[in-house]
Formats: C-alpha cells, structure tokens, sequence
C-alpha cells in the first residue's frame, strides 16, 4: 500500500516536471522566434517545437494513463483494504465471541470436573458404606441363624419340657387321688388312736402321720391276730405313704422352679 501511494506520487511529480519543461520549451522556442526572424529558421523551430510537443504530450498521455491506471489500483486497493478491514473486524468480534464461549467453556469443564470428582467421592463413600451393610447383614445373618437354631432348640426342649409336665400332671393327679385316699385311711386311724386314748385332738395331716408313726406298738395292738396283721400292715403303708408324699411333694416343687428357671440345691 506505501509502495503503491509512493509510485503514484512520482508519476504526478514526473507529469508536472514533464508538463514544466513543455512549458520552458514553449517560452524558448517564442524567444528564439523573435530573436530569430528569418522565415527558414522559424519553420525549422516550428517543426522541432511540434514534434517535441508532441513527444511530451504523448509521454503525458501514457503517463495520465498510468496515473489513471494506479488511481484505479489505489481505489480497489482501498475498498479491498476496507473490506480487509472489516473481515478483520468481523474476525476479531469472532476472536472475542470463541473467547468469550471459551472462557465459559472452561468454567464449565472445570465445574463439570468438579461434579465428576465430587460423585466419583460419593461413589466410593457408598462403596464403603455398602461394604459395611453387607458385613453387617452378613453378620446380622448369622447371629439371625443362630437364634433361630437357638429357637428350634428352645421350641424342642420346650415342648419335650411339656411333654414331661403333662406325664407329671397326670402322674400328679393320680398320687393326688392316691393321697386323697391314704389321707382318708390316716384320718381313720388316727380317730381311732384319739378315741382308744379317750381324747380327740384334731390336728394337720403331716403332725397326724408323725404322731402314728412314733406311737407305740401298744397302741397298734387289739389282742386279734387278723386285726393285727391288717394294722401292721396299714403302719407300713402309711409310714411309705408319708415318705412317698414327701418325696413326690419335693419333686413337683423341683420341677416347678426349673421351669421357671430356678433351682434347688
């Protein structure tokens, strides 16, 4: 772009030069004229004044031409340059705008790296936390195992424990009946006791059985060797049956407090 403004301002420089010493030549050839009068000479000047005139005007003529030429040059090269410059700006507003998303971009990138961070954390805290739940099922499973094998076992000794209270209640019940009926036998020996003593004293049936059994053998007797055979063997009934109340008491007071989980030493 200088060089082509400098080119143009030295063919206009060059015209007016050329265009000067037309000029000059003009002037001197009118001076020769008047100093030289001869009619030869003035056609011979005037012949060299015409073709040195029209030398110039023609060098003038290519060189307007040039000058028209490069003016021409100059104005394209000015719009392209305009229109260059506005590519250029287009461009740089472009420039600023990539810049700009850029600089967004990478905010984004950086939030986005961010939350990738952050989740791939909360990942691995809820691998670990699912490490920890499945160790704790896994151990609740077993403690779970156990106490239900521990209720199986519970469940069969529960009901093998009834199956014993209830052939102990049955087994309760007839020495109940049983003891019913010896009761009734001591009662009657121990009124008859009374009433050969000629006193009658009531009394509870334990004390009944003690006083029976540490009586006298007098007392047992009535001079009747049937009679005394059959209250022979009443005492020996009766003196087993205390025994075998006794014995039957404490074992149904046994089972009854280790069902409820206590124990007799």
């Amino acid at each position: 772009m200088d060089a082509n403004s400098t080119g143009i301002e030295s063919l206009v420089a060059h015209i007016q030069q050329l265009e000067h010493e037309r000029d000059e030549l003009h002037k001197d050839i009118e001076q020769l004229c008047m100093q030289q009068a001869g009619p030869s000479y003035l056609a011979v000047a005037t012949k060299m004044h015409f073709q040195r005139t029209a030398g110039l005007e023609q060098e003038i003529e290519n060189l307007k031409k040039r000058l028209a030429a490069s003016t021409r040059d100059n104005q394209n090269l000015q719009e392209e340059l305009s229109e260059a410059y506005r590519i250029k700006s287009q461009l740089a507003d472009l420039h600023n705008a990539e810049v700009v998303k850029n600089v967004e971009a990478e905010k984004q990138v950086k939030f986005f790296q961010g939350c990738v961070a952050s989740a791939f954390a909360e990942r691995d805290h809820a691998i670990m936390e699912a490490e920890k739940a499945t160790e704790k099922e896994e151990l609740v499973s077993q403690k779970f195992n156990e106490m239900q094998k521990r209720l199986e076992e519970l469940a069969s000794e529960c009901l093998e424990q009834k199956r014993l209270n209830d052939a102990l209640l049955i087994d309760l019940a007839k020495q109940e009946e049983q003891n019913e009926t010896f009761k009734k036998v001591v009662d009657k020996f121990y009124e008859i006791g009374q009433h050969s003593l000629e006193g009658f004293e009531d009394a509870s049936w334990d004390d009944k059985c003690t006083w029976l059994l540490h009586g006298s053998a007098e007392m047992w007797s009535y001079n009747d060797t049937s009679t005394s055979k059959y209250i022979v063997t009443s005492h020996d009934l009766c003196f087993g049956l205390f025994c075998k109340y006794t014995q039957c008491h404490h074992h149904t007071t046994h089972v009854a407090l280790d069902h409820l989980g206590l124990h007799i030493c």
